[in-house]
C-alpha cells in the first residue's frame, strides 16, 4: 500500500483554503462592524478635490511632537481610523520604538508608550533583541514598507529587523549585546492590548524592500531580490513560506493588494525605474505590464496607497519643475494614480506638494472618508497629516 504523501499547503485552493475563508470573513465582519461605528469627521467632506489638504501641523504646544522618521513604515488601522507609523531613522541617533497613531476624526497623535532608552536594549532568553522595563518590546529600527495592518485580527505586522545597528555599520552603540543575538523575529503589535508579540516561527526580513496584506486570505505577502513569501495569519503560529520566484531585485520598493484582481502590485526601485511588477498569488507568478503610454519620472520608496472604491494605486513622485534649475526648492511631489485594470498611469494635475517628500512610506486610503492620507516632515520642518479626495 502506498505512503500517503504529506498534504501540501495550499495557497490559492484546496481544503486548506476553505477552513482559513471561514475563519477570515467571520473576522472580517467583526472588523466591518467596528469600522462602521468609527467616528466621522464631516469635515473631510468638505475637502475640495484634486487638491492637497493639511489637516494637521504639530506644534511645540502639541501633547505628542515628534520628528518623523523617513525610514519608518507605516499602516491604516481601519478599525480605528488611525495612522500608525512604526520605525526609526537609528544609526545611533534616534530611539523611537514606539508605535505613533494619528487619530483622523479627532485630528490628534498619541505614543503607545514612551520610547526605551538604548541602555534597555538586551537580548531575551530565546535569542531575540527586546527592549523596554519587561523586555517585552521591539528595539528602534528600519521598517520601510514592511508595516502592514492585519484587519482580521486586529493587529501590526512588523517584518525587518535593526540591520543599521549592527556594530561598525552607523554605530557602535549596540556593541556590548549584539553578539549574543541569535535571530531577528517578525513582530505582531496588538493594537487594542497595545502588546507586542515576537512569532517564534522562521524570520523573514523585508529590510529594505515590501509587504502587503492579502485581505481575501489574511495573508501578508511580501516581495524581495531572492523570491516571494507568504505569512498566513490565520494560523495558530504563523510562519513564512517561500512561495515563488520574484523577477525583479531593486529594493526601496513599495507594495499595496488590488483588491479588485486580488493581486499584489510593486512600485519602485532604488535603481530608478518607472516599471510596474505585478505578483499574482493565484498563479505564483509575478509579471511586468507593458504600460504604454505616459509614465511617471522613475523613482523609488515613494508614498503608495491602494485607493479601494476607485480601484487605483496612488504614488506621489518627486518631479523637477520644467526648466528649473538643480535643488531640492526646485522639486515637488505630484500625484499619479496607476490603473491596474487598463495598465495605465495618470497624473493627477492640481494635486502637488510645494516641496519634495522624499522617502516616506506614510500613504493611505480611509474607506470611511474615502480620502487619501498623507504624513509628511522631517528634521528642518513639522511633521504633518494631508488629506485628498479624488475628483
Amino acid at each position: 500500500m502506498q505512503a500517503r504523501k504529506p498534504r501540501r499547503w495550499l495557497p490559492a485552493r484546496g481544503r486548506p483554503l476553505v477552513a482559513a475563508a471561514v475563519v477570515c470573513a467571520a473576522a472580517w465582519a467583526a472588523a466591518g462592524a467596528a469600522t462602521g461605528a468609527r467616528e466621522r469627521d464631516g469635515r473631510l467632506a468638505d475637502l475640495t478635490p484634486g487638491r492637497w489638504h493639511e489637516i494637521h501641523r504639530q506644534a511645540p504646544g502639541d501633547a505628542e511632537v515628534f520628528v518623523r522618521q523617513a525610514h519608518a513604515g507605516s499602516a491604516f488601522d481601519s478599525r480605528r481610523g488611525r495612522i500608525v507609523l512604526f520605525g526609526s531613522d537609528t544609526h545611533g541617533r534616534d530611539w523611537t520604538n514606539s508605535p505613533l497613531s494619528f487619530d483622523v476624526a479627532r485630528r490628534l497623535w498619541r505614543r503607545a508608550y514612551r520610547d526605551d532608552p538604548p541602555s534597555s536594549y538586551r537580548v531575551a532568553p530565546e535569542g531575540h533583541p527586546v527592549a523596554g522595563p519587561e523586555g517585552d518590546r521591539p528595539w528602534a529600527m528600519h521598517t520601510f514598507g514592511a508595516v502592514t495592518y492585519d484587519a482580521a485580527h486586529d493587529r501590526l505586522v512588523v517584518a525587518s529587523y535593526p540591520e543599521h545597528l549592527t556594530p561598525g555599520r552607523f554605530t557602535d552603540a549596540m556593541a556590548r549585546v549584539w553578539p549574543g543575538i541569535r535571530r531577528h523575529p517578525t513582530w505582531l503589535f496588538d493594537l487594542a492590548a497595545e502588546r507586542w508579540r515576537p512569532l517564534s516561527s522562521e524570520p523573514v526580513h523585508f529590510f529594505p524592500y515590501a509587504t502587503a496584506y492579502d485581505s481575501h486570505r489574511a495573508t501578508v505577502v511580501g516581495y524581495r531580490r531572492d523570491g516571494v513569501y507568504e505569512l498566513a495569519l490565520g494560523e495558530s503560529e504563523p510562519a513564512w513560506r517561500r512561495v515563488a520566484d520574484a523577477s525583479r531585485g531593486g529594493y526601496h520598493t513599495s507594495a499595496v493588494y488590488d483588491t479588485r484582481r486580488r493581486v499584489v502590485v510593486v512600485v519602485g526601485d532604488h535603481r530608478l525605474g518607472d516599471e510596474v511588477v505585478v505578483y499574482d498569488p493565484a498563479t505564483r507568478r509575478d509579471r511586468v505590464p507593458p504600460t504604454p503610454g505616459r509614465r511617471p519620472p522613475p523613482f523609488q520608496h515613494a508614498p503608495t496607497a491602494w485607493h479601494e472604491s476607485r480601484g487605483l494605486v496612488v504614488v506621489l513622485v518627486d518631479e523637477r519643475r520644467p526648466g528649473g534649475a538643480p535643488g531640492r526648492s526646485d522639486v515637488r511631489a505630484a500625484t499619479w494614480l496607476y490603473d491596474p485594470g487598463r495598465d495605465a498611469w495618470s497624473r493627477l494635475d492640481g494635486a502637488e506638494l510645494a516641496g519634495p517628500v522624499g522617502m516616506n512610506y506614510n500613504l493611505h486610503h480611509d474607506p470611511l472618508h474615502d480620502v487619501l492620507l498623507l504624513v509628511t516632515g522631517h528634521a528642518g520642518a513639522p511633521t504633518s497629516v494631508w488629506a485628498l479626495r479624488l475628483p
